[in-house]
């Protein structure tokens, strides 16, 4: 291959600088499991999170990259962690709201 001339595949692993999102992903990544919510069914959702914080990083970075694409990739970013982070765990509440329903009307 000529010197210079560009290539379809990257020779090897491309190695990213850490940014703000897969950072601020990693802490909260860290404080769901130290509370319990995240569990071995949630490795795929964690991996495209991963993914999709560290794609948000690079566009970041790059100063040819469109703030079109950097929006779009901000609100699929968030899309995703929103899903992460209000998913139901599968608890449900209701009891505990019909027998507080049923302590009040007791009251009366």
């Amino acid at each position: 291959m000529t010197a210079g001339q560009g290539s379809l595949f990257r020779p090897g692993p491309v190695k990213r600088k850490i940014g703000r999102a897969r950072r601020g992903l990693d802490q909260t990544l860290n404080a769901m499991r130290a509370g319990g919510l995240l569990e071995n069914v949630d490795a795929a959702l964690v991996a495209l999170c991963r993914v999709a914080a560290d794609e948000l990083d690079a566009a970041i970075l790059d100063p040819e990259e469109s703030r079109f694409t950097k929006s779009n990739l901000i609100g699929r970013y968030h899309s995703t962690l929103s899903h992460l982070i209000a998913r139901s765990d599968g608890d449900d509440d209701n009891g505990d709201v019909d027998a507080l329903f049923a302590a009040l009307d007791n009251e009366a």
